[in-house]
């Protein structure tokens, strides 16, 4: 039994079938309320078809034939207190019992009008039109009103033909209802089966359907059904054919989607009469509710795909309403001087008034013109505010971009890295410059080239006395073993404040300055690196950006110590170059221009170096002699863990030490020399294919270069673990032993 607002229509299985009964439930509905659309279509036809116009009624006379038409006035009497109101009540009660208007003598009117009448509504306005009255639905649901509901149905392109299983008002009321199918309940149906053909609330679905896995394992009882007979009969039951299109459309690929579910009461009916009938009976019966699945399924489908055609024309419609209510509305704020950038589109309220699927009419505008208006004025308000502020982002991006131009013109660094601008102080200490603060605070889209030109000269001013105090402290932390100057901020504030310096007087200092750190003798080196390589001025600072990013130059970048300051003095007096004037020179990156050899080195295996790279050669030999002895000092097991008891340890030499002897450290060959010893260091690597392990198949006498990989590679084990060379080749094996 389905019932919608008080009206109910009979939905039940028949006992030989399990279809649905399409048997009618005459039953005296309730009161209903009136429909607009369905009254007006129904107001104009009747008076288009039955041309008997009512007599006109004065005001403040009854009308007589309202007064004896008891129908339409339920509450006429011919008491003594009705006939001595006074007129004002009696024009209240003729207004009252007016309100039939000219549809009065509607009951009156012959059938064969009033069925041409309904001929014109459709299956939507007929259903509504039968639920204004009581009278109006016992007319229309009888079985000689049947005709009206066929050609209603028939008058809606694409509709499907109503399924036998139904009725043509349940047809009607499962397409465009609403309703909970269950008795009593008032809740909305959002969940429709259109294999059973049943629309229930969420609560009544749960209760009313079942799925699968609850049938399967026995947790959903169906009355006292055997397990059995369910399983013979729940196959016929299964609305997943024509349901599983509806749920991967809307909830997608899920458990919940794929779920099969049977209508509790369906299975009953139907188990019941599977037990009721005689064994030679039941393949018959079980062939009929074969042959139900089947319909139900295509009658199903068809259903549901015009549901959703219908509910897409309608979603379309409705974005047109709405589009065309935005429309209206936006050529009537325009007309009031509003601009288009003021409507907050993204704002829910200004949709919800806006883009609304009702017609804008001029009482419905005078009523949200104040709404909308206090909307744009503050959206209004923070647009412009947000343009300010874009326009301000954009002046100092354009004030960064050339702040950045004319600081790294100012300091002039050899090399070109691409961001070396984080080198230079925050465009934060540039915009608090006064030229460039009023600069900043025109309220212009962007700042021009022309207007950079005006305030150029101070940003260079600016950026020159940072470069020259940056000099500075490097300059005395140099001279004072890496120690930080204590005046650091007070030297950075008075140098970016002063006006009596000129740019030339600021110029020569820095070249003072950049003098004495370009000096041989002013070298760094790198904490923070494993290494320990030195660096000269200005590429430490190259280096300190490619590693570290400039972060912690006080705490990485540290001056030589002592001893490695006398190795630099030791090289230089070696080369003969004086330290008060020799300045650093640019890392060299062609083998061919490299001309200096460590004479400590054997020259069949030493390479030809610049003077950057000598001066960490011997660092680095220094070093590895510190540390190799270190480790066997405090750890003598792990340095050699394969030595056997009380054996006599090999003694780690240092033949890179240049206090002990005053021999020269390093030479540097002319191009002649240079050719003999790299001829020598060939023909020695050559030897290497005297060991009896190497694979010298098809050699010859080219050179070992072009083979390195039939070298035979050995390792030195009287070093200490983790402290040997890589693996070469057995004769600088041997020079490696005989040195060290």
């Amino acid at each position: 039994m389905v019932t919608t607002r008080g009206k109910k229509i009979k939905l039940d299985l028949d006992s030989s079938e399990g279809e649905l009964d399409r048997e009618r439930d005459d039953e005296v509905p309730g009161e209903g309320r009136a429909y607009g659309d369905a009254g007006t279509i129904f107001l104009n036809a009747c008076l288009f078809l039955a041309a008997k116009p009512a007599p006109k009624r004065r005001r403040t006379k009854r009308s007589k034939s309202s007064e004896d038409d008891s129908a339409f006035n339920p509450g006429a009497s011919s008491g003594k207190g009705k006939e001595k109101a006074p007129s004002d009540q009696n024009q209240l009660i003729t207004r009252r019992n007016g309100r039939g208007g000219k549809l009065r003598d509607l009951m009156n009117m012959p059938v064969d009008i009033f069925t041409e009448v309904c001929s014109y509504l459709g299956p939507h306005d007929l259903r509504r039109l039968a639920l204004t009255s009581k009278r109006l639905w016992a007319i229309l649901m009888t079985k000689e009103a049947k005709h009206i509901w066929k050609a209603a149905i028939a008058s809606t392109s694409g509709l499907p033909k109503c399924p036998t299983d139904l009725t043509e008002p349940q047809y009607v009321c499962l397409l465009y209802s609403s309703e909970c199918y269950t008795t009593a309940c008032t809740s909305r149906g959002t969940k429709v089966d259109w294999y059973h053909r049943v629309r229930f609330c969420s609560a009544c679905h749960a209760k009313k359907m079942t799925n699968e896995s609850d049938l399967s394992y026995g947790y959903c009882s169906i009355g006292r059904l055997t397990r059995g007979t369910i399983n013979q009969v729940m196959v016929y039951f299964n609305s997943y054919p024509v349901m599983s299109l509806a749920n991967s459309r809307q909830q997608g690929y899920t458990r919940k989607a794929d779920e099969q579910y049977y209508y509790i009461e369906a299975l009953k009916k139907a188990g019941r009469k599977y037990e009721a009938l005689p064994r030679e009976n039941v393949g018959g019966y079980l062939s009929r509710l074969k042959k139900m699945h089947d319909y139900r399924v295509k009658t199903g489908t068809a259903m549901l795909k015009w549901k959703r055609s219908q509910l897409a024309s309608r979603a379309d419609d409705i974005a047109a309403e709405k589009n065309a209510r935005f429309q209206s509305i936006k050529v009537k704020l325009l007309e009031l001087g509003w601009d288009e950038k003021d409507f907050p589109i993204s704002n829910k309220e200004f949709r919800d008034l806006a883009f609304k699927d009702q017609k804008l009419t001029d009482k419905i505008w005078q009523n949200i013109l104040p709404k909308l208006e206090a909307q744009l004025e503050t959206h209004r308000n923070e647009r412009l505010e947000l343009e300010k502020e874009q326009r301000r982002s954009s002046r100092e991006n354009a004030t960064t971009k050339f702040y950045h131009q004319v600081g790294l013109e100012a300091i002039n660094l050899p090399f070109e890295l691409w961001n070396l601008t984080s080198l230079l102080p925050e465009a934060d200490e540039v915009f608090a410059l006064p030229s460039v603060k009023a600069l900043l605070e025109n309220d212009t889209e962007t700042v021009t080239e022309e207007q950079w030109t005006e305030v150029a000269p101070d940003a260079r001013i600016f950026v020159l006395k940072w470069w020259r105090d940056f000099l500075k402290q490097l300059t005395y932390r140099l001279k004072n073993n890496g120690t930080v100057p204590p005046n650091k901020t007070k030297q950075r504030t008075e140098g970016t404040t002063s006006d009596a310096e000129t740019p030339e007087a600021i110029s020569t200092s820095i070249e003072s300055l950049q003098g004495k750190l370009s000096l041989t003798t002013a070298a760094w080196f790198c904490d923070g690196c494993h290494d320990k390589n030195v660096f000269w001025f200005p590429h430490a600072i190259r280096h300190l950006w490619e590693c570290h990013g400039f972060y912690g130059m006080d705490s990485m970048l540290q001056p030589l110590r002592r001893d490695d300051q006398k190795l630099v003095l030791r090289l230089l007096k070696d080369s003969g170059l004086d330290p008060k004037t020799a300045k650093s020179e640019h890392p060299v990156e062609d083998d061919n221009e490299k001309n200096l050899l460590c004479t400590r080195c054997d020259e069949r295996v030493a390479r030809y170096m610049s003077w950057n790279e000598m001066v960490n050669h011997f660092l680095a030999a220094q070093r590895w002699y510190e540390n190799a002895t270190e480790a066997v000092r405090k750890s003598l097991d792990a340095c050699y863990p394969s030595r056997t008891v009380k054996s006599k340890l090999p003694k780690i030499v240092n033949d890179h030490a240049w206090t002990a002897r005053n021999a020269l450290l390093v030479r540097q060959d002319d191009e002649k020399t240079k050719e003999a010893v790299l001829k020598l260091q060939s023909n020695f690597r050559k030897q290497g294919l005297n060991d009896p392990s190497c694979d010298t198949t098809g050699i010859g006498g080219e050179d070992l270069e072009q083979h390195p990989w039939r070298e035979v590679k050995r390792y030195c084990l009287l070093c200490p673990k983790s402290y040997g060379p890589y693996a070469c080749s057995t004769g600088k094996i041997e020079l490696h032993i005989r040195r060290k």
